[in-house]
């Protein structure tokens, strides 16, 4: 599903710069995401098979997820390497492995199609919200598969449709309307690019994976306002901050301020905002 119009050199290299921005905010936001997101580690984990002493590959491990809850699994006869594009974000994936007191994980900089190990070195992958970030995603899944044990899984998570995911939804839509900005064509690559059952297990299916199956899991956000909701966003959905770069200051906080108007839509009686958002995990065998 490889966009003709994405030079996925150029598209990587934006990918590093804003994802090494972000990474001051998901550490300020880490503990928070953490919470919420955690069902969703846990099943990929589960779907991938992992258990104790195995070895696991995480392609866009970001700040360490699932990395650090596969390695609980693998425990320390396990290991786990992480990739990522962005040195920042590996370096705070690293002091929370620390913190956790995991020695069983390495933090490896790589993009997805530049992976390289020997054929058999891995159990299991995983990939949560990272590898649909990939210009040519049934590649990259395609050089992981190589990369297992044959009959090794490998578990995947995407974000669903908009309307599905209001914590991204909302201020997508909101900076798409005030900038005029159409939407992308199905399948480039980002936060919603496989916002299907079909499109995100057919990243498997197009690199080779057997066996495929998605599922559904709910993951649950809140905020004690809707301006702690505009701070997280700014914090931490580079994507969303990457659109708005080029244009003025006032423009960007203009913007902002309607996401935050937005979202006092959906606020509660008590003033708090809190969000249910979809996910898709899909998982195949090698």
């Amino acid at each position: 599903m490889e966009s003709q119009s994405i030079d996925a050199a150029e598209f990587r290299a934006r990918q590093r710069e804003s994802w090494n921005i972000g990474a001051r905010g998901w550490r300020e936001w880490s503990e928070y995401i953490d919470r919420g997101t955690a069902p969703v580690s846990r099943r990929l984990v589960e779907l991938a098979g992992i258990r104790p002493g195995s070895r696991v590959l995480d392609v866009a491990a970001g700040y360490g997820e699932p990395s650090l809850t596969a390695a609980g699994v693998a425990g320390p006869e396990g290991r786990v390497v992480a990739t990522d594009i962005s040195p920042e974000m590996l370096a705070f994936g690293r002091e929370r492995a620390s913190a956790a007191g995991l020695e069983n994980v390495e933090f490896l900089e790589s993009d997805a199609a530049s992976l390289d190990f020997p054929e058999h070195s891995f159990d299991a992958a995983l990939s949560r919200f990272g590898i649909i970030f990939e210009p040519d995603g049934e590649a990259a899944a395609a050089r992981v598969r190589r990369f297992l044990e044959p009959g090794g899984r490998m578990a995947i998570a995407s974000w669903g449709p908009p309307d599905r995911v209001p914590f991204l939804g909302i201020p997508l839509g909101t900076v798409m309307r005030r900038l005029e900005i159409p939407a992308p064509p199905p399948g480039t690559p980002g936060p919603l690019s496989r916002p299907t059952p079909d499109a995100l297990g057919g990243l498997l299916a197009g690199g080779g994976f057997s066996d495929v199956q998605a599922e559904e899991v709910q993951v649950t956000f809140e905020w004690s306002s809707p301006e702690e909701f505009g701070e997280f966003i700014k914090g931490t959905a580079p994507p969303i901050t990457a659109m708005m770069a080029s244009h003025p200051q006032e423009v960007q906080d203009e913007i902002r301020a309607a996401i935050v108007d937005t979202a006092r839509e959906h606020a509660g009686s008590d003033g708090g905002l809190m969000l249910t958002n979809l996910v898709l995990v899909a998982a195949g065998r090698a």
